[in-house]
């Protein structure tokens, strides 16, 4: 077939597929016909009884039934499947485990994300404004405004925490060209059934 990145590209293709397919499947206007008996003669003995089908726009809209999508999307999975194990093997003649160091580049990269949103805040001091009561020398209950200072400290060492935001980001960006560049030479052993550039409508054409 080619490379994993045209491997992958093919196995998106085919979930599009899969996932536009069933789109219709759920459509019960799509799977089902709605048939009107109008039954004038009981009423009128010189009337004509018929039967009308009403409009369906989604079938209509679509050059193919229900039953060519029962026949069409079992081989899709199909095709997908194989695929799924044709990538697999392909990845066994890399010496990482690709899978694993994906997931653990994800985790890094999720750190240094909350790493990151740590490091925006700040030690700051604002100023603002209470109200309280006291009684005056009449005995008088009397409202007075007051300054209220509120101080944000960080509670953590900003050094390490940059300190950690540079080594992480550094071993994501280096494990994530080392990946693009065994996705672009790992070669997938597969021969493609489909086009990838076909439409639901000219798949099932041609199947």
């Amino acid at each position: 077939m080619g490379s994993s990145q045209e491997a992958y590209r093919y196995q998106k293709f085919l979930s599009q597929m899969i996932q536009s397919a069933e789109y219709y499947l759920y459509k019960k206007d799509f799977v089902t016909t709605v048939e009107q008996y109008h039954e004038r003669k009981k009423s009128n003995p010189d009337a004509e009884n018929e039967i009308v089908q009403k409009e369906n726009l989604t079938k209509s809209s679509v050059d193919f039934t229900p039953n060519d999508l029962l026949v069409a999307i079992p081989k899709l999975l199909e095709e997908k499947e194989n695929l799924a194990i044709a990538i697999n093997k392909a990845k066994q003649t890399v010496e990482f485990d690709i899978d694993a160091m994906l997931a653990m580049n994800k985790l890094k990269q999720k750190f240094v994300e909350a790493l990151s949103n740590m490091n925006s805040h700040k030690s700051c001091e604002k100023t603002t404004t209470g109200k309280g009561y006291k009684f005056n020398i009449n005995n008088e209950q009397v409202s007075y405004v007051y300054d209220i200072i509120e101080k944000t400290t960080i509670d953590f060492d900003r050094n390490t925490v940059k300190a950690l935001i540079k080594k992480y980001s550094k071993e994501t960006d280096h494990v994530s060209t080392m990946l693009d560049r065994i996705v672009l030479t790992t070669q997938v052993d597969f021969e493609p059934k489909y086009d990838i550039n076909d439409t639901l409508e000219e798949l099932l054409v041609r199947e």
